[in-house]
């Protein structure tokens, strides 16, 4: 039986430019240049969201939201393969440390 940990975070966070532009800015100063894309779905209820261009340590890591108030998530990639988690890893107080430390205070803010 293969066990392996499984990794998970979010930050929600407040901001006055659009999806796209918090695309960006994510992109540069959060993950070192890889672009958050538009995501590739059919969903009605996924419209505007984004992707990192590349799994990131084996995680995928989202952007949703509209103007105003927007989610970043990451989380491990699941696995057909794995039969069991063993343990979790949340990650959620480095990613919100890292939104509210690297993106401009006057523009963005963390809720």
């Amino acid at each position: 039986m293969t066990q392996v940990g499984y990794v998970l975070g979010y930050c929600n966070f407040e901001c006055a430019r659009s999806i796209e532009e918090v695309a960006t800015m994510l992109s540069e100063v959060v993950f070192g240049g890889i672009e958050l894309v538009p995501k590739n779905t059919n969903n009605d209820y996924d419209t505007g969201n984004f992707v990192l261009r590349k799994d990131f340590l084996g995680m995928q890591i989202e952007l949703s939201g509209e103007t105003g108030r927007f989610t970043l998530e990451l989380g491990t990639v699941p696995s057909a393969s794995v039969e069991s988690v063993s343990e979790v890893g949340d990650l959620s107080a480095l990613i919100k440390q890292r939104v509210q430390t690297l993106l401009p205070l006057e523009v963005c803010h963390v809720t």
